[in-house]
């Protein structure tokens, strides 16, 4: 990056963030503003300089949604734009682009202790993949691996994997849940939405999933306390599924806002055992330990050190 200030931007599904990197590599106060706010991530960028007066040298973007190249579509929002564009327009150089999850493992090393609240013990191995699982507007997946002095970060598209049922009665479950392409993902039931779609499937009920939340944490609604307690089985079988992918014995941490939105109503026994329930494979998981993620804002840590370590290519 040249000797100048940069903009950091998280762009998600429902909410975009934006800081500005100053010269010191101090991150100032984010803006937050829903996604929807503006038509094009261009017109983002122009009112949000036009307001505050900043010109930043450099870009450095958090999406959420899959980085293959130089253009950029969200997964669950109409934006699209593309790097080179975003370059040419506003002078930017460089403009580097990450899968948003991708900025939140790159940010780990980078995070006090006291951001990683312990969920399930376990010893981690400093030389394995540390896995990123994020339940929000959908379900990100990223890992960060040790490579030498430094770190190669492994974007993922996991959380769109095919979730499968434990038993018989999680079959049932699910498949009203099936949508007519018959592809139920990860992301459909775990993300945010899911809690919802789980509770209108045992109850009959509509409810947003702070509805949800606020019942299963009540004494009156037995299938909003279902709906929680299946959500955070689910939510551990898939993570422990990915942990065995990406080898993560340096450690799982789930992060996202759904869990802590969650509070109490997330069930903790159950995410465990589903976590841990792999057969021959038990052993192996119950040494990973696994922590929730209490940062404010970890994927512009990620994007400053991307910029930082990565200063003249974009950083995918």
């Amino acid at each position: 990056m040249r000797s100048g200030t940069a903009l950091l931007a998280d762009i998600g599904g429902t909410n975009t963030r934006f800081a500005l990197l100053d010269q010191d590599g101090r991150i100032g106060a984010p803006d937050v503003f829903p996604t929807a706010a503006h038509e094009t991530l261009e017109a983002a960028i122009q009112h949000w300089m036009g307001r505050t007066g900043h010109r930043p040298d450099a870009l450095a973007l958090a999406v959420a949604g899959p980085v293959t190249g130089d253009a950029v579509a969200l997964t669950n929002h109409p934006w699209r734009f593309s790097a080179s564009g975003l370059a040419a327009r506003f002078g930017f150089a460089p403009v580097c682009v990450m899968n948003d999850v991708a900025a939140i493992a790159r940010a780990l090393p980078d995070l006090p202790e006291s951001a990683f609240l312990p969920l399930k013990p376990g010893t981690a191995n400093p030389a394995a993949a540390r896995l990123v699982v994020a339940p929000g507007t959908g379900l990100g997946v990223a890992a960060l691996i040790p490579a030498g002095s430094s770190f190669h970060v492994a974007s993922s598209e996991g959380g769109h994997v095919t979730l499968a049922a434990r038993d018989v009665a999680e079959a049932a479950l699910l498949e009203k849940l099936r949508p007519d392409s018959g592809h139920l993902s990860a992301e459909d039931v775990l993300a945010a939405p899911g809690l919802a779609r789980l509770y209108r499937a045992l109850s009959g009920r509509e409810a947003t999933p702070e509805e949800v939340t606020a019942a299963a944490l009540g004494c009156g609604d037995p299938q909003a306390k279902a709906a929680a307690s299946a959500h955070s089985a689910m939510l551990g079988g898939i993570a422990g599924d990915l942990a065995m992918s990406f080898d993560a014995r340096g450690g799982v941490v789930i992060a996202g806002d759904l869990p802590g939105r969650m509070g109490p109503a997330f069930d903790r026994d159950a995410f465990i055992r589903r976590f841990t329930d792999k057969g021959p494979f038990a052993a192996y998981l119950e040494a990973i330990p696994v922590s929730l993620l209490d940062a404010a804002y970890p994927a512009f840590t990620g994007l400053a050190a991307a910029l930082r370590n990565q200063p003249n290519r974009p950083v995918t």
